[in-house]
């Protein structure tokens, strides 16, 4: 697959169905995250269109004080704080849906910061009345390097399969979608015993109801999020093991499908050299196989951070994609030991 082709960013200045007028809802779940969420009020203040906004932010049983915030927040007349009890994620998504004034809802997370043309970007996505769910581009500003790569990989991934209308995952750090969808596939309804995944069971349960071209990708020039990464080894594979995790949402064949062959090739990248350690013909075509596929995730993971402006060295990027193997599969041994860690 010619990924790359899919990674060129869009120019929203001459995109010529752009209407800036649409009104939207920003929904931020948020707990103990209240000093990240001023940070954020700053940075939206940048963001073209940032008047079309209602903003609500919904506090997820936060015990850190929230005295800054409850002060800042009356400064805006399009803010709302409402206080909810500890009752995870995908709960304060949909108190923020139901209480939402508009039809296009915009998901993020307290700890992100949007980029200039955020909002424009989604709203020229739903430039047709069959897209039902936008989703974006989320670019990792600091933290761990292996956790950076791994991350760019992931939306590199994410965006090439959109854009195919063949969606799999997506980040809940930049996603949109009608509230009207929200309504016909009954929000979280069967996935509320999970404690993550408010994005990838969204993602499916549009896509199953919809179809894969109700889904698109923002991709739109500085129409990208930032947020941090891990940064430590530690908290790199807890992370990546709650989002390994969430291929048990998968419904459709072919989600199934690919996450099995990613990881029966990840697994096969080094297990088969002992297996095939006796025939030096199969042992030549297993390295030159194993070649070919770094060489191609770094051409698509360098390809994606150029267009995202990440700075990666090429070092760093290529032992990545060695390491990728043996981290994914330490991470599927702790999926199996716990497909539901908490979050």
């Amino acid at each position: 697959m010619n990924g790359k082709k899919y990674l060129k960013s869009r120019d929203i200045d001459n995109y010529s169905n752009f209407s800036g007028s649409t009104k939207v809802t920003i929904v931020i779940p948020f707990r103990d995250a209240t000093e990240e969420l001023l940070l954020w009020l700053n940075a939206f203040e940048k963001v073209k269109y940032a008047e079309n906004a209602e903003i609500l932010l919904i506090n997820d049983g936060s015990v850190n004080s929230l005295l800054k915030l409850r002060k800042r927040v009356p400064l805006y007349p399009n803010v709302r704080l409402i206080d909810r009890s500890h009752q995870g994620k995908k709960k304060a998504i949909e108190v923020g849906v139901k209480l939402a004034s508009n039809d296009i809802i915009i998901c993020t997370d307290a700890d992100t910061v949007p980029q200039q043309n955020w909002i424009a970007g989604i709203l020229a996505c739903f430039d047709s009345e069959q897209v039902q769910m936008v989703c974006g581009r989320v670019v990792p500003s600091r933290g761990y390097w292996l956790a950076q790569i791994d991350f760019l990989a992931l939306m590199a991934a994410s965006e090439v399969l959109i854009k195919k209308k063949l969606p799999v995952m997506c980040s809940g750090s930049h996603m949109a979608f009608r509230k009207s969808a929200f309504k016909a596939v009954e929000g979280y309804t069967g996935y509320w015993h999970f404690k993550s995944g408010d994005d990838v069971i969204l993602l499916h349960k549009i896509k199953a109801h919809f179809g894969g071209q109700s889904i698109v990708f923002n991709d739109f020039f500085k129409a990208n999020v930032l947020t941090a990464m891990p940064d430590s080894v530690g908290r790199f594979l807890i992370q990546r093991q709650r989002w390994g995790g969430k291929a048990v949402y998968y419904r459709d064949t072919f989600s199934k499908a690919l996450a099995f062959t990613v990881l029966y090739c990840a697994i096969m990248t080094y297990a088969s050299f002992p297996i095939f350690w006796n025939s030096a013909f199969a042992l030549g075509i297993s390295a030159a196989l194993i070649s070919i596929k770094i060489l191609t995730d770094v051409i698509l993971i360098k390809a994606y951070a150029n267009e995202s402006d990440v700075s990666l060295k090429t070092s760093q990027l290529t032992l990545a994609v060695l390491l990728y193997p043996v981290y994914i599969a330490i991470v599927f041994v702790r999926i199996l030991l716990n497909p539901n860690p908490r979050w």
